[in-house]
């Protein structure tokens, strides 16, 4: 009895989207990088690391006609959706920078040098001027892409495909098996797609992915170690708890259980908590009139130093569904000027879709801070609006009516949907506001750290399999710190993942400016081993005599 009294009272409150893991829509593992939903639709994520090339007026122009090309292919029949995820936070930048420093940490006590000060110290340092980014790409193949026979019939298999009971862990079979061939392909289009348009990108594993789902729904714990539990993983013993006829504790644990491990709470009219932190939403309330590039609405952001991470929803099939609307319209046009403009703005669009995608769109951002200082995160929402509102004059709400559901609908691949109302727009005036612009590097990891000038982080790591060959070619006008980057090139070298011992560096300098690197990486060996640098200033003398032509042999 008091079994049934609780289930029921958690199918209640699930149905009323009260606890966090209602949000939660994702359902089991179908394959290696796909994830199936409760509804049946399949989900993907594909991780944008950033764009291989610098990308001006030009090749921004570019990107946005063959972008309309060759993404908006899937977007001109329904059932198909994409989410466009971008996260910013320097508060983890720290995290970033240890993948780093960890490596050059390893080296250094490979080849028993004492240089944990000068790596704490650049640690610190390097802190102050990045931040931590994210770009994922979650790609949504909904039961609304078959038709309707299709559909029954794709259920009607399901049906006849016999499980135990377990309610409360993941249901294996949930995907539709007429998706399964939509969604290879149409993953596979879009990754080509963006890979043709010189980005960076990669598929995740559904393991993968599912720690990008949690790091979004909590910063502070995420951890690359996580490891969700899916079929095909080893069952974790537990003890069943609901009698013998209920597997729900033997099997693999619902996955909305499994990704929300904090609580939450409703704070104010648009604060909630969640975890440690206080979180505010703001949802896109009226589209751009100017649709502008990425870059304007986040440089106003860090000027401000506003954490915040955005979803951009765009649903394929943005005109059906507007028949009905642009018919009512039209019946009431006698009773103002504005229905019939919203009539023949429909009907424009219907006209639209004959010959390029027409999409629906939802926008939606959240920021947050510490639990103890409400100010901060007001500040922060009121910054995020104000930024918004100036990126290509649109218009911007914090009241979007459940403070909670504002703020998932931001998160990460957990749902395809959002309390932003729908904008429905041509497919390339959407793709103007996708964050094509970040800048990627060649190398996942790296023994040297630069940034791009807005903070991005990008590794650096000489001498790898990439090329055959490595030529690096250094020029600046005097005092612009040419010494100062090679130096700093040496030391990585030096300080490269792997090495048990120091490497042959060779250095002829026209002046003394690599004596300084040569000074540190001596000092820091020990007394014994300090022979094994050196530091030479050649003389015109008969001692330090070259004959060029003497061939050894």
């Amino acid at each position: 009895m008091f079994e049934f009294i609780e289930a029921s009272v958690a199918e209640l409150m699930l149905g009323l989207h009260q606890p966090i893991e209602s949000f939660i829509q994702l359902e089991t593992a179908d394959d290696g990088v796909t994830l199936a939903a409760t509804d049946g639709s399949l989900v993907s994520i594909v991780k944008q690391f950033g764009a291989r090339q610098i990308i001006g007026d030009a090749e921004y122009q570019w990107i946005i006609d063959q972008a309309t090309l060759k993404l908006g292919a899937r977007f001109d029949r329904p059932g198909y959706a994409m989410q466009i995820y971008f996260m910013r936070d320097p508060s983890m930048a720290g995290q970033d920078i240890d993948t780093v420093i960890n490596n050059n940490r390893s080296a250094m006590r490979a080849a028993d040098l004492d240089l944990g000060d000068l790596l704490n110290e650049r640690r610190a340092h390097l802190a102050k001027f990045m931040a931590h980014e994210d770009i994922y790409f979650v790609l949504w193949t909904r039961p609304s892409s078959l038709s309707k026979a299709e559909l029954t019939e794709a259920l009607k298999q399901r049906g006849v495909k016999k499980w135990v009971k377990a309610p409360g862990a993941q249901f294996p079979m949930q995907a539709l098996e007429a998706l399964r061939t939509r969604h290879k392909t149409y993953v596979s289009s879009i990754t080509s797609a963006l890979q043709e348009l010189g980005m960076k990108v990669q598929t995740l594993t559904t393991h993968e992915a599912l720690v990008a789902v949690r790091s979004s729904l909590y910063p502070q714990l995420g951890h690359k170690d996580w490891r969700a539990n899916l079929p095909g993983d080893p069952m974790l013993p537990r003890a069943p708890q609901h009698g013998e006829t209920d597997l729900s504790d033997v099997l693999w644990p619902a996955l909305r259980r499994q990704l929300c491990t904090e609580d939450g709470a409703v704070v104010s009219g648009n604060i909630v908590r969640i975890g440690g932190l206080l979180w505010g939403g703001v949802d896109l309330t009226l589209a751009p009139a100017e649709p502008s590039p990425f870059p304007q609405l986040l440089a106003r952001l860090i000027d401000n130093d506003v954490p915040f991470r955005m979803s951009i929803l765009v649903e394929s099939g943005g005109t059906h569904g507007t028949a009905f609307r642009a018919f009512a319209a039209g019946v009431l046009g006698f009773t103002n000027q504005v229905n019939k403009q919203i009539r023949e703005s429909l009907l424009a669009l219907q006209k639209m879709s004959q010959s390029e995608p027409v999409v629906k769109m939802r926008v939606s951002f959240s920021t947050f801070a510490p639990q103890n200082n409400r100010k901060l995160l007001e500040t922060r929402v009121g910054a995020l609006t104000q930024a918004i509102e100036a990126w290509g004059y649109c218009q911007a709400s914090s009241n979007g009516g459940d403070p909670l559901d504002v703020v998932m609908s931001s998160a990460l691949g957990v749902a395809c949907a959002s309390t932003a109302p729908p904008v429905v727009m041509p497919f390339h005036e959407t793709v103007k506001l996708l964050p094509w612009q970040r800048a990627s590097s060649p190398f996942n990891e790296g023994s040297v750290i630069f940034r791009t000038p807005d903070g991005r982080m990008w590794p650096y790591q000489s001498g790898t399999a990439l090329t055959s060959l490595w030529f690096d070619l250094i020029f600046a006008q005097p005092g612009a710190g040419k010494s100062v980057l090679m130096n700093a090139l040496n030391l990585g070298t030096i300080l490269s993942a792997g090495l048990a011992h120091l490497p042959y560096v060779a250095i002829l300098d026209i002046g003394p400016s690599s004596s300084g690197l040569i000074s540190l990486v001596r000092d820091a060996l020990p007394l014994e081993r300090r022979h094994e640098v050196l530091h030479v200033k050649l003389r015109m003398t008969p001692d330090y005599g070259v004959n060029p032509f003497d061939t050894q042999l």
